[in-house]
Order: C-alpha cells, then sequence, then structure tokens
C-alpha cells in the first residue's frame, strides 16, 4: 500500500510537469499557423411550441415576419423549439468550396439548405442522430454545405431543441469556416488542448492502475471493500472515459445515439451507487454509524429507482424535459445527502476511518459542484485526484490494521490452544474450533473471528476452573452447555437450534450437579444426529424435578441412532463415544456415592410413517442442594 500511495503521488507529480511543458510547446506551435477563425453570420430567432411545424411552414410569410434579433433578450424554455435564421451575406467566404458549419451541440440539430436540383436539404447532427463518419473522424456534430444551396442565396435555417442545457440556445451562434480553414482550425484547438488531453491521460491512466492493483488486493486478501472500491472506480472511468473523450462516446454509440445518452446519465448515478457502498463499508457503519447505514440502504434503492426510470424515460421519448427533472433531482438529492452525511459522521465520529471518508467526499463534493457551476470538468477530476490520494492512504493504514489483528488473533489462538489441551474435552471438538477460526482469518473475516475466539476462549476457562470442582450450581452448568452450543452454531453457522426449559420450582442456584455432566450427549447429538440431517434441526434440553431427583432429557429431530451408525457405505459400524463412555463411569461413581441410582436411557423417535424422527437421551440426578450459612 505504501507502493501504492508513493506511486499515485508520482502521477501527480508528472501531471504538473508534463502538462507544463505541454503548454510551452503549444504556445511556440500555434504562433506558426496562419490560422482563419470561424465567421459568425448575423442570427434572428423564432420560438415555437410545435415541433412538429415543417421547413415549409417556417418558410411562410407569417413566419417570416416573426423572426426577430431581439429574440435573444427572452429566457429559454426546456419545452420550446427555435427556429434560427443564418444570414451569410456579409461574410467573407471562398464560394469556389465547400463551408462547415458549428452549430452548437444540441438534441436536435438540424441544418437546412436548398439545392438547385434536389430541392430541400436537411443535415442533422444532434445528440439523438446517428454520427455520419467522414469530416467527424476528426470534429463530429458539424455540416457541411456548398455556397449554391443557401436560400436566396444568402441564408441558413437552423432548427434546435434542447431540453438539458437550454441555456447554451443563446449562448452558442453559428460559425462558418471553408474546408480549408476548418482544417486548420480543428488542428490549432487540438494544440491548443493538447496539456488537457494529456492530462486526461494521466489521469484516466492513473485511475486504470489503481483498479487494477485494486483488483489485485481483493484477489489476495479477499476483502470486499477492495472489490467494492475496485467496481467505484469501473464506473468512475466509464463516466469519465465518454465525458472526456466524446470521440470514444462516437466509437461506441455513434449508430445508436439513445444508448449513449442513458450510458452518460446512467453511469454517474451507478457511480454514487457504488461509492455508497464503498463508504458504509469503509467506515463499517453497520456496527459504528447504524442509523447512517440504514439511511445509505435506502438511498442505494433510491439510486436504482432512478437509473429504471430515467431509462426508460429516455427510451419512450428521448426529447422529454422529464430527464433533465430526474437527473437534476438526483445530482441535488446527492449533495444534500452527501453533506448531512458528512455532518452526522463528524458529530459521531468513532475513529479515523470516518475522517477519511469526510475529507475524501467533501473534496470530491466540492469538485463536483464546482465542476457543475462553471461547466468546466478538470474541477471533477482535480476533486477525484485528492479524493483517491485520500482514499489510498485510508486503505493502507485498514490495511495494516487488519493486518496487526490477525497478528494478535493468532498469538492469542497458540495461548487458547495451550490452555485447551490442559482441559479434558474432546480434542476433535478442540481442534475443529481452531480450525474454523483460522478459516474466518483466511476468509479476512476478523471480526467473526475474534468473536469466536473470545467464546472459545471463555468456554476453556471456565472449563478449566470446574474441572477441580466435585460439583458446580446447575445454572453454571447451563451456561457453560449454553456457550458451547455457541460455539457449535458458529462452526455450522447457526444451522441448529437450543432450546432449554427448566422447570420454574427449581432453584437453579441452590441446586448442585456433576460439571459438564450434560455437555457429552449435547456433542453426541449434534455429531451423529444432526450434522447429517437436511431440513430444519433442533435440540431440546429439559430439566424437570420429580421428588429427590432431577430429571435431565436430551431430544433431537436427527437422523437416529440406526442411521447415524452405518458407515458411508451402508453397513452398519461401532462407534463409540469416548466422552460418554466417561460420563456413564461418572455416573457410576455418582451412583456409589448416593443412595438412590442414576439411570440413563436412550430412545429412538419415529414418525407416523415410521421414519427416524431423532433420539432422546434421559437420566436422573440426586437432588442436591447446596448448603447455605
Amino acid at each position: 500500500m505504501h507502493k501504492m500511495k508513493k506511486t499515485l503521488f508520482t502521477y501527480l507529480f508528472l501531471l504538473v510537469l508534463t502538462s507544463g511543458c505541454i503548454n510551452i510547446f503549444d504556445n511556440e506551435s500555434i504562433e506558426v499557423l496562419e490560422v482563419k477563425s470561424f465567421q459568425y453570420p448575423s442570427i434572428e430567432w423564432l420560438e415555437v411550441n410545435n415541433p412538429e411545424l415543417s421547413l415549409q411552414d417556417i418558410l411562410s410569410d407569417s413566419a417570416q415576419f416573426s423572426f426577430d434579433t431581439l429574440q435573444a433578450t427572452m429566457p429559454h424554455q426546456r419545452d420550446k423549439v427555435y427556429w434560427l435564421r443564418a444570414d451569410f451575406s456579409d461574410l467573407n467566404l471562398s464560394e469556389t468550396e465547400e463551408w462547415v458549419l458549428r452549430t452548437g451541440n444540441f438534441s436536435v440539430n438540424n441544418v437546412y439548405t436548398t439545392h438547385p436540383d434536389s430541392g430541400i436539404q436537411v443535415s442533422k447532427s444532434g445528440n439523438f442522430d446517428a454520427v455520419q463518419y467522414g469530416l467527424e473522424n476528426l470534429n463530429w456534430r458539424y455540416h457541411v454545405v456548398s455556397p449554391e444551396e443557401l436560400f436566396e442565396g444568402k441564408y441558413v435555417y437552423v432548427k434546435l431543441i434542447e431540453p438539458f442545457f437550454a441555456r447554451l440556445i443563446y449562448k452558442r451562434h453559428v460559425a462558418a469556416a471553408t474546408y480549408t480553414d476548418f482544417t486548420f482550425i480543428s488542428l490549432r484547438s487540438f494544440l491548443e488542448s493538447a496539456a488537457y488531453q494529456y492530462r486526461s491521460i494521466l489521469f484516466l491512466g492513473g485511475i486504470a492502475f489503481l483498479l487494477v492493483y485494486t483488483f489485485g488486493i481483493y484477489f489476495v486478501y479477499k476483502e470486499s471493500l477492495y472489490l467494492l472500491y475496485g467496481i467505484y472506480l469501473i464506473f468512475l472511468l466509464m463516466y469519465l472515459g465518454v465525458k472526456m473523450y466524446p470521440g470514444f462516446s462516437v466509437w461506441m454509440f455513434g449508430s445508436h445515439p439513445v444508448y449513449n445518452h442513458v450510458w452518460n446519465e446512467c453511469t454517474q448515478i451507478l457511480l454514487n451507487f457504488w461509492y455508497t457502498r464503498f463508504v458504509r463499508k469503509f467506515i463499517d457503519a453497520e456496527n459504528l454509524y447504524p442509523k447512517f447505514n440504514q439511511v445509505a440502504k435506502w438511498v442505494e434503492w433510491l439510486l436504482i429507482v432512478f437509473v429504471i426510470a430515467i431509462t426508460i424515460s429516455i427510451f419512450i421519448q428521448p426529447l422529454s424535459i422529464m430527464p433533465y427533472y430526474l437527473v437534476t433531482a438526483e445530482r441535488l438529492f446527492m449533495i444534500v445527502f452527501a453533506v448531512l452525511s458528512n455532518i452526522y459522521v463528524i458529530v459521531n465520529l468513532k475513529d479515523r476511518r470516518g475522517l477519511f471518508i469526510i475529507a475524501g467526499s467533501s473534496v470530491l463534493l466540492a469538485g463536483s459542484v464546482t465542476a457543475l457551476v462553471l461547466v468546466d470538468i478538470q474541477y471533477f477530476m482535480i476533486g477525484v485526484v485528492i479524493e483517491i490520494l485520500i482514499f489510498a492512504m485510508g486503505l493502507g493504514i485498514l490495511m495494516k490494521r487488519r493486518e496487526d489483528e490477525k497478528t494478535i488473533l493468532s498469538k492469542e489462538m497458540e495461548r487458547v490452544k495451550m490452555r485447551a489441551l490442559q482441559s479434558q474435552m474432546n480434542p476433535h471438538f478442540i481442534f475443529n474450533s481452531l480450525n474454523s477460526i483460522r478459516s474466518y482469518m483466511i476468509k479476512n473475516e476478523t471480526k467473526e473471528a475474534s468473536g469466536y475466539l473470545s467464546k472459545f476462549s471463555r468456554l476453556i476457562r471456565q472449563i478449566l476452573e470446574y474441572s477441580t470442582e466435585e460439583s458446580i450450581s446447575l445454572k453454571q452448568e447451563l451456561q457453560v452447555l449454553n456457550l458451547y452450543v455457541q460455539i457449535e452454531q458458529l462452526r455450522f453457522r447457526d444451522e441448529f437450534g437450543f432450546d432449554v426449559r427448566v422447570d420454574e420450582s427449581i432453584d437453579q442456584e441452590l441446586i448442585l450437579i456433576p460439571p459438564l455432566i450434560v455437555q457429552p450427549f449435547l456433542e453426541n447429538a449434534i455429531w451423529h444426529g444432526l450434522m447429517q440431517k437436511e431440513g430444519a434441526k433442533k435440540i431440546e434440553l429439559v430439566i424437570k424435578e420429580e421428588d429427590a431427583y432431577l430429571n435431565i432429557t436430551i431430544r433431537d429431530n436427527g437422523i437416529g441412532r440406526e442411521e447415524a451408525s452405518k458407515s458411508r457405505s451402508g453397513v452398519p459400524k461401532e462407534n463409540k463415544s469416548m466422552a460418554i463412555e466417561l460420563t456413564n463411569k461418572r455416573l457410576a461413581m455418582l451412583e456409589k456415592a448416593s443412595e438412590e441410582s442414576p439411570r440413563v436411557h436412550i430412545k429412538d423417535l419415529y414418525h407416523t410413517d415410521g421414519s427416524s424422527a431423532g433420539t432422546e437421551v434421559s437420566f436422573q440426578l440426586p437432588k442436591i442442594i447446596k448448603m447455605t450459612t
């Protein structure tokens, strides 16, 4: 992780250094180009409500008198259609070669001309029109016309519809240049943007490098946090790749522009979706910030709803203003959510991870809002670079913490192993439990491993403590049994239930029984009765008082003794439990120590159809009451 941070800082340094070098190259290169600039015809505007009006309608006398040069002073409306009449009579353009017209980047962008032979012609270069490759290989969304195609020898008509960025209708004017001049203008434009292009390449390359590195970490450690961050980086590349290089969008969706629109609007929402999931995982919101975690889950579902709604809206009616309202609502909602989330984490800060999220999110939010307001994606790029550096440091610290936790757990495992070996518990249970803890650690489930190890250590300590006692209280016995069953449930992912029922007449603190007298029967029920069973599994422990005895019953709904006694080949086998045999000896010793005799009964249970319903073990213990002073 230290190498990753070092590499990212190197990328940032190269970004600044090479940008300065290229700027010098730009200025020197541009000075040697003698290029004519675009020329701008005078424009008259006509705003109409009906998008179905044809050019013939616009050429009518009533419409012609409605064109107004002052129309640009009126406020724009997203549901309006705008017709432009461009007058080229005052421009100094060669009439011996074709002209290239730039009319802006809008949803509907139609240029109408008239040919002496074929009549009215239309050139479509709107965002929802398929791109025709040719001149567009260098710059797309332009129109090519011939001087003899002008109406009345001087006019070109343009039809514009823009539900998303309607304010640009009055800010971008028709520009014209000869084909030759346009080639030089394009080259000049390319050189002027060379520094930006180089920074963009370094920027996207840095994200791609971090993406590969992040997935490498994920495949090594199997930590879902890095998977979530990697997916977030994928959507970041998908979104910025198209925004920074529109030609890439044309290459992918040139023939199906509606898909490009869906891509642009939905990838940024899915970017927010995966970013929110990553943040929840990074700060361990489920445990440290439960309220935020719950709200963030609902936000994630809401983002999916936005994606579905926008996709459907675009496919049904691409020129509708509904996608604009949905996208705007999502952006405003996420800005408010980000601000409130940062405030909540600051107020309820639990550890340093929250500080990294606050810093990274704040910088990213500032870059995003600035880019939206100033319509310059470079501010978003700056926010992303700083956010990546902050998160890289946070992930590095988190990785070191996980490694330290593993080291501590490994040392604790060795101590517990030594304690366990000193006890007289079933060695299979001890080593299987240790293997389960090791499995959690391999899977990077350190929290589960720590909880498992804590319970296991407590069980071993209690066993060591009680092993020197002749008797313990019924309450202590039940506590040990519950702890033992919890560990077995953790090992088998809570595949069985455990129900304890004790008569209310029994005072659990005053009744004494031999320590761990019930545990071997529970172990036998779990391993030989339940583990091979499919479906619901449960064990019942029932303790009742009868005269001078305690009646103890262990009942399971497992496969039964007959099936459990068979080997894998189906042949019955001898299967004696050493723990149960030792327990029988303890009961026999207890019989000699008491005038009353304990009795052990094992009963096979069956369903009405004759199939096995489990096993029931019952025995009696003399009721010994603790002497009080």
